[in-house]
């Protein structure tokens, strides 16, 4: 399956481009310079959206415009249709903004995927931004600045702390993707970071993981494997969680957060990534790593 870190160039399609968020955060992408080329909407006799082409289903929109991603708008409700007429359509990346989406509902979305051979971020993913190169979801763009970090986050609260504090010691961000803050989600790290580590603007690596789920260890054992690599750093967030939000979280029995959290650093840093333990010190120890390289 396909995952390309998107530029100026990239061909964007929104699915639901009517709906409130859509429209707000079309709007801001359009600003940055996104290069929205359709959007689908279910509405009769809409033919244009903010001088955006509109069509009235996803093939037709995909045959005209060839997109390289579409981002999904969509109510819980009807999300999963809405995700399974992109993916069918064959469109190699898409972002499902929508949150509080049923878990039995998420499992069935990260099955298109898989069946499409397509790449899934979310549900409740705020998308990938490229900073002056293409704004597709929900980040708040202005917060970014052009620089050498690529990022790859499952909270996007943290992700935006980490990159106000690379812009403050003159780092910035190559391009940040967000994983999306479900328990099932389409994508784990493996495909965006092998994505970075083939991006010529990234020059090392940030993710930003949780204590819940897998994907890190998958992340450690595909970074072990790698000969040529580029500088990754860790942060894992939910030492702290109380034992009972863990257990719902999971839906397992669960022993102490740290724990997990210990295994998962012992994995990664075996593979060769640095840990950073807490989410204040993700800044200075990215701009500590470049200027001893300097040296």
């Amino acid at each position: 399956m396909r995952f390309s870190i998107p530029t100026a160039k990239t061909k964007v399609l929104i699915q639901g481009i009517t709906h409130s968020s859509a429209a707000i955060h079309m709007e801001k992408a359009l600003v940055h310079d996104t290069e929205i080329v359709g959007g689908v909407s279910h509405e009769k006799g809409l033919k244009e959206f903010l001088s955006v082409p509109v069509f009235q289903t996803v093939r037709t929109a995909v045959r005209k415009t060839k997109p390289d991603m579409c981002v999904v708008f969509s109510s819980p409700v009807r999300v999963y249709e809405d995700v399974a007429e992109v993916a069918a359509a064959k469109v190699p990346l898409i972002i499902v903004t929508t949150e509080r989406v049923p878990i039995q509902e998420a499992l069935r979305i990260r099955q298109l995927g898989e069946k499409y051979r397509v790449s899934i971020l979310g549900p409740a993913s705020p998308g990938i931004l490229v900073p002056n190169a293409c704004v597709a979801g929900t980040m708040p763009a202005h917060l970014f600045k052009t620089g050498v970090v690529g990022i790859v986050a499952r909270s996007s609260s943290l992700s935006y702390e980490a990159v106000q504090q690379l812009s403050a010691v003159g780092l910035g961000v190559s391009a940040c993707v967000a994983l999306g803050t479900s328990s099932i989600l389409g994508c784990g790290f493996v495909r965006p970071v092998k994505a970075l580590l083939n991006d010529p603007n990234t020059k090392a690596i940030l993710i930003i993981g949780e204590v819940e789920g897998s994907f890190e260890m998958r992340l450690a054992e595909f970074y072990g494997r790698q000969k040529r690599k580029k500088p990754l750093f860790v942060y894992i967030a939910g030492k702290t969680l109380p034992r009972p939000a863990i257990v719902e979280m999971l839906g397992t029995h669960f022993s102490n957060p740290a724990d997990w959290i210990r295994w998962k650093h012992q994995a990664l840093r075996k593979a060769g990534a640095q840990i950073i333990r807490e989410p204040d010190l993700v800044g200075t120890v990215v701009s500590d790593y470049f200027a001893g390289e300097k040296k």
